[in-house]
């Protein structure tokens, strides 16, 4: 049991440094929308996405092309990880917008 325990400790560590190392990309929600509203990402690789919501309303930044939903509150921000994409176009947008405000994810790069 004791062997098992650590190996899963090292594998849990392995994990969470693995995600430290994808590129950030960075959004910042205000009233009018997602700043930069398109990101250009490159393809096939892990990525993580920051949204700092400078609104004053709760938000919450969801995709269901990227398999992410997460709610961030006034002032703060948020991290999603998603990826490996492929070449193509993926939307986002805030699901508790009354405007639909929306952005988009661009993956460009060699397809595998």
């Amino acid at each position: 049991m004791r062997l098992t325990l650590t190996t899963l400790l090292l594998l849990s560590f392995l994990s969470i440094a693995r995600a430290d190392e994808r590129p950030v990309f960075n959004l910042e929600l205000t009233e009018k929308g997602f700043i930069p509203e398109i990101l250009n990402v490159p393809a096939n690789t892990r990525i993580k996405i920051k949204m700092l919501n400078s609104t004053t309303k709760v938000a919450e930044l969801e995709s269901f092309d990227m398999k992410f939903e997460k709610i961030a509150t006034p002032g703060n921000s948020i991290t999603v990880l998603t990826g490996p994409l492929h070449p193509g176009d993926y939307t986002f947008f805030d699901d508790y917008s009354v405007n639909n405000l929306r952005g988009k994810v661009v993956a460009k790069g060699i397809s595998k």
